[in-house]
């Protein structure tokens, strides 16, 4: 079972390969994932929700300027998919760790 603190810092290892490839995007933090966690306990983390959304989708626009092959753009591209569908934060963590596997080249 993983924890929030480990589900916030795959975010943050996620988006931290795309901020080595490109400085333009905004640093990451772990602490974005725990402001959508306490919005959610909130009741209204749709802000948190399309700011983290937002994050990844520029962070997969990274990796496909990068020289990648034709099944990493095509992971990249169902990665992008599932992140427009994402509801709340378990689905954001699924991103996430399918994220991370797709991006293991970046490392």
């Amino acid at each position: 079972m993983t924890t929030e603190e480990m589900k916030a810092m795959r975010l943050e290892a996620f988006l931290n390969r795309a901020y080595k490839l490109d400085k333009r995007i905004k640093r990451p933090s772990k602490g974005e994932y725990y402001a959508l966690k306490r919005a959610e306990e909130k009741g209204n983390p749709q802000k948190e929700l399309k700011t983290l959304k937002s994050r990844i989708e520029q962070a997969i626009e990274v990796f496909f300027k990068q020289s990648i092959d034709y099944k990493t753009e095509e992971s990249l591209k169902i990665l992008s998919s599932l992140n427009a569908q994402t509801n709340n934060s378990n689905d954001l963590s699924l991103v996430i760790e399918k994220g991370l596997k797709i991006t293991e080249q970046f490392k």
